[in-house]
């Protein structure tokens, strides 16, 4: 007997059929498309992203935490560039490879809970969505968040059918991963704890299987626990900064700005139709798939209210909403404004990709305000004019005070040792946690930065000495990335 039989949860049969054949064929020519952009994207016109090149650099030093994030993103990039080496491809590999089974899981989730075609069609609207037609050229932390959502979801819908303990442990093991990930996998236990109260389903909390799953997911994610007690919770600071909790209690400008996010997040006419079917149509499991979707959305909607929260942190809401949204439309026959929703998804997808193109067949030309890899641009040669003064220098150690110009030295110059100048001693970034300038050292320094040199700066160092030498490239005629270096020796302390 299913442990909730009252929910009606189904049990459709997931043998291999003409609708995961149909699925298949899709995410192939979604991930061959996708590929052959990202490799454009590699032409040397464009590098990584600030955080790409950080999060490249975690992968060659891996621990149980980083300074702003858990560490299941360094192992996706170790595990991809050591297969194919260090390139910007290869290190957003695991975006192209992870996001196909992420949408087979809601596929299988989706068939479970309805039928298979419905699976198909939540599946091919989540592979389409805008967010993950951005998020597949990008590494980031979302990838891994949404396949291990998906995938404790997936298991607790199949726990629930059956209780069976494989499923109730794949849903812990899921849990504890998506929050070695990014922590608001922890959202995932809300959304549950909704679902079971709203259902009346408090026998639930006597399962021992239930308790099971979340001590399992408590042992995986132990390691980035003690990480962080070892560091002062670093990551938990950080976590609650950047949301931006001011004096000022509503800031009805971000929660605005955030909810326009969405629509470019889930798309449009997605956006609309998940609003409306939510609050208007009768499904079977809506209680499960608004409580999965409305739950995450509606904690970062609290938090842009209070502070600050950008579009993409809700982006698991579209897990479940994409099922949701699939079978209000399927079961009233809508499939043209189904079809008419993902052709949009396609062609907002479509503009990020072909922005150049698009633009010039228009008869405009790309500048500062319109191309949306600006901040990609620059940085190759940047890397290229340090390399050729470290060249001279073969044993100065890299000194910065910028996350921005330490992460694509770092990347485009490799750089033997990278330390930060921080008199304050405050740490601001991953650089500062592992290298901060504390004690005195007799070596020799390369610092590079774009503001004047630090007034305290001159006195702590023995000798100072400004090269000719400084890294500049215009970008747009607005726009110039431009760093001075200076070489310092023997460094005395802060005085």
């Amino acid at each position: 007997m299913p442990l909730l039989h009252k929910n009606n949860i189904g049990k459709a049969s997931l043998v291999p059929s003409k609708e995961l054949v149909y699925l298949l064929l899709g995410l192939l020519v979604l991930l061959l498309w996708r590929y052959g952009v990202v490799s454009s994207m590699s032409d040397g016109n464009t590098s990584l992203y600030v955080d790409e090149a950080q999060y490249w650099f975690w992968s060659q030093h891996l621990d149980f935490g980083f300074y702003s994030k858990p560490p299941v993103i360094a192992l996706i990039i170790a595990a991809t560039t050591s297969v194919c080496g260090d390139s910007e491809t290869c290190i957003r590999a695991g975006s192209l490879i992870i996001y196909p089974f992420t949408s087979l899981l809601i596929y299988f989730s989706a068939s479970f809970l309805f039928n298979r075609r419905v699976g198909l069609v939540s599946a091919l609207v989540f592979a389409t969505l805008p967010a993950v037609s951005l998020s597949s050229l990008i590494i980031s932390t979302d990838i891994a968040l949404f396949f291990f959502w998906a995938l404790a979801f997936y298991g607790l819908i199949r726990a629930l059918d059956s209780n069976q303990w494989h499923w109730w442990l794949l849903m812990g093991f899921a849990g504890g991963m998506g929050m070695e990930s990014k922590y608001t996998m922890g959202i995932f236990v809300f959304s549950a704890i909704a679902y079971f109260i709203v259902m009346q389903s408090f026998s639930i909390f006597k399962n021992i299987r239930l308790w099971s799953a979340a001590l399992l997911a408590f042992i995986l994610w132990l390691p980035n626990l003690y990480w962080n007690a070892q560091h002062d919770y670093i990551t938990f600071v950080h976590t609650s900064e950047i949301a931006e909790f001011e004096q000022r209690l509503f800031h009805w400008d971000e929660l605005g700005t955030f909810i326009v996010g969405q629509f470019l997040v889930f798309g449009p006419l997605l956006f609309i139709l998940f609003f409306v079917i939510s609050f208007t149509q009768k499904i079977k499991h809506k209680v499960l798939l608004i409580s999965f979707s409305w739950m995450f959305l509606g904690i970062i909607l609290l938090q842009a209210l209070l502070g600050r929260a950008n579009a993409n942190w809700a982006a698991p809401t579209y897990i479940t909403a994409s099922i949701l949204v699939s079978a209000g439309l399927l079961q009233t026959h809508r499939i043209r404004l189904l079809i008419s929703a993902i052709v949009i998804n396609l062609m907002l997808g479509s503009l990020v990709y072909y922005t150049k193109p698009i633009f010039n067949l228009a008869g405009y030309e790309l500048n500062s305000k319109t191309d949306l890899r600006k901040r990609l641009r620059g940085w190759r040669e940047i890397g290229a004019q340090y390399k050729v003064i470290q060249a001279h220098y073969p044993d100065a150690i890299l000194l910065g005070t910028d996350r921005a110009i330490l992460s694509h030295l770092l990347y485009h110059a490799r750089p033997k040792m990278v330390m930060t100048w921080n008199p304050d001693q405050k740490i601001q970034h991953h650089y500062d946690l592992q290298g901060m300038l504390k004690q005195p050292l007799n070596k020799t320094f390369l610092f590079v930065t774009d503001k004047a040199l630090p007034s305290k700066m001159i006195a702590s160092f023995e000798t100072i000495t400004q090269l000719k030498q400084s890294l500049k490239v215009q970008v747009y005629s607005d726009v110039m990335r431009k760093y001075s270096v200076y070489y310092l020796q023997n460094f005395k302390g802060y005085l």
